[in-house]
């Protein structure tokens, strides 16, 4: 044996405990033990005291004063709290309160006589573990008690805590144990002191890595680059915590002077999710900076196309809008937070477009205004720029955040949005798979008629079966879907392989044909070509026979 074995087994050698299974001898000992009052049973607590003591200036001065007579002497509980001295000395060594003889010499309050105060402060874990409760209400030197119940069971518990992973144990102990005790001493009526935690994750970068000796290089190993263990020169990158023993920390003064803060927020916020870790790299601080640079620009350029009269697009913006404001309010509200710049990103580009295929004002104004609200809380100082530029009234931060309109929020609308960007889609992946350097016409191919009505009563049935055999057999009960079987047969087994790719609502025929001719302009300046709409029946084209409701056929020429 090499060493001690640490594991569980039977107990030998033991004389009347002999042969009993150790964990059992453990209940036995400790019983006959207590009988021969040689011992007794006792829990052994993982937390042990803990001194508390430190040698700083900020911290929550030790109400003791020591008496060569008397000893530790507690201050008297008239002359708390103790505060801190003005006159300290800080040398960049030893502790800056023995620097102070008013603070140090005092009269000892039993006897009178010479005294020296305790010197070492508390550690500062002591503030942080109810802060909290001195936010609501600051303690005054004039109240015995450190906060008001009132306030603090008004304004208390904290609804959401955010704090770092490093402190997401021993921290919260002292938090819940002040807590516990200030509500047992009457100060308040809560039990804990958050209703929700959100531990932040770490901010990771490359470093150079020995894959030999599965070490990573420490700043003072930078400038040679090799291994300090085996000479290694042939190192990897690896991803690792920013650490300052490490030399891979990123000054945010730095960053800020190149690029200015809010890109910095911008790409924090955006690089990951809040609880998650963050990669940083220098490709992803430019494209934050880029697309600020961008959104500002669109912002505040003049407005080139005006329109008067209100269009499809029109519509669409503003569904667009209202839905943007809808997810990106949920997201915050979960701390999603890049969630919510992702769902800004995507109007932005909606926006752009709206700017460029012509816009009323108005409608453009609505949607820039409660752009800038939905991303101050990302960008807040490039947002009040613009806000100043476009508005010149009260600061953007004391603005209400944005509401949205239900009742745009129809599934119709939602059905005719996503019509648009998947035609869209539809034809730029035609244009490259045929790799066709130019396309004079792009024509949309509208289902006939029957397809509509075949298309409705199919995902009708969907929502009461998957099985195509019974589909089938309610489908065929119709003589004018019937004529149609073999279609009807192909096309359903394909819809029930992919339902996800399927709309489960769609318009009738002469609704959907007149959208899709509203939406010409707007196809034609996506894809810089003419676009024609025409109905099945009225084309000869072999590839009309594959359109379906919400899926025309496509055909470039």
């Amino acid at each position: 044996m090499s060493r001690a074995y640490e594991g569980d087994g039977v107990l030998i050698n033991s004389e009347e405990f002999s042969n009993i299974e150790n964990r059992s001898a453990i209940q036995d000992i400790t019983k006959k033990l207590s009988k021969l009052g040689k011992g007794y049973k006792t829990i052994n607590y993982k937390l042990r005291d803990w001194g508390i003591s430190r040698q700083r200036y900020w911290g929550c001065p030790i109400p003791i004063i020591h008496c060569d007579q008397c000893g530790p002497i507690p201050v008297p509980y008239e002359e708390l709290p103790v505060l801190l001295p003005e006159d300290a000395i800080f040398t960049g060594s030893g502790n800056p309160l023995e620097t102070s003889e008013s603070f140090v010499n005092v009269e000892c309050p039993k006897c009178g006589k010479k005294g020296r105060r305790e010197t070492d402060t508390m550690d500062t874990f002591i503030d942080s573990s109810w802060y909290f409760f001195a936010f609501c209400d600051p303690p005054s030197l004039t109240t015995e008690l450190p906060y008001k119940k009132d306030i603090v069971n008004y304004w208390g518990n904290v609804d959401l805590y955010v704090g770092g992973i490093e402190h997401a144990i021993l921290h919260l102990i002292y938090a819940r144990f002040f807590t516990k005790v200030s509500r047992d001493l009457g100060l308040h009526k809560f039990d804990e002191p958050f209703q929700k935690l959100l531990t932040q994750g770490m901010i990771n970068k490359v470093q150079p890595f020995c894959p030999d000796c599965k070490v990573f290089l420490m700043k003072a190993d930078l400038k040679k680059i090799k291994c300090k263990i085996c000479g290694n020169t042939d190192l990897i990158q690896k991803s690792v915590k920013m650490s300052k023993s490490y030399g891979n920390t990123v000054d945010p003064g730095e960053i800020i002077d190149k690029y200015g803060a809010d890109t910095a927020r911008f790409f924090i916020l955006f690089g990951a999710s809040p609880e998650s870790g963050l990669e940083w790299n220098d490709e992803g601080i430019n494209f934050a900076y880029k697309f600020v640079r961008n959104f500002f620009h669109l912002l505040t350029t003049p407005i080139q196309n005006k329109r008067d009269k209100r269009t499809i697009r029109d519509e669409l913006i503003l569904y667009n809008l209202n839905k943007t404001v809808k997810l990106v309010t949920e997201s915050i509200t979960r701390i999603a937070i890049r969630d919510a710049i992702n769902y800004i990103i995507q109007f932005v580009s909606d926006l752009t477009k709206y700017k460029e295929e012509g816009i009323m004002k108005k409608i453009y104004n609505e949607c820039r205004e409660k752009l800038l609200i939905l991303f101050h809380p990302i960008v807040p100082h490039v947002t009040e720029e613009i806000w100043e530029f476009i508005r010149k009234d009260k600061i953007l931060s004391l603005n209400f955040w944005p509401t949205y309109n239900n009742d745009l929020l129809n599934i119709e609308n939602e059905y005719k949005w996503n019509l648009l960007n998947s035609i869209v889609d539809d034809i730029k992946k035609i244009m490259l798979a045929t790799k066709i350097k130019e396309i004079k016409k792009t024509i949309i191919i509208t289902a006939r008629e029957w397809k509509y009505k075949f298309y409705s009563l199919l995902m009708t049935l969907i929502e009461k079966t998957k099985n195509q055999g019974e589909i089938m057999k309610e489908l065929m009960k119709d003589k004018q879907l019937k004529v149609h079987s073999k279609f009807i047969n192909q096309t359903t087994s394909k819809i029930l392989k992919n339902l996800g790719k399927y709309s489960k609502y769609n318009v009738d025929r002469s609704e959907e044909n007149q959208f899709f001719n509203e939406i010409k302009p707007l196809i034609k300046k996506r894809v810089k070509c003419d676009v024609e709409v025409i109905l099945e029946s009225k084309s000869e084209h072999k590839k009309a026979s594959q359109a379906l409701p919400g899926r025309p056929a496509v055909v470039l020429e």
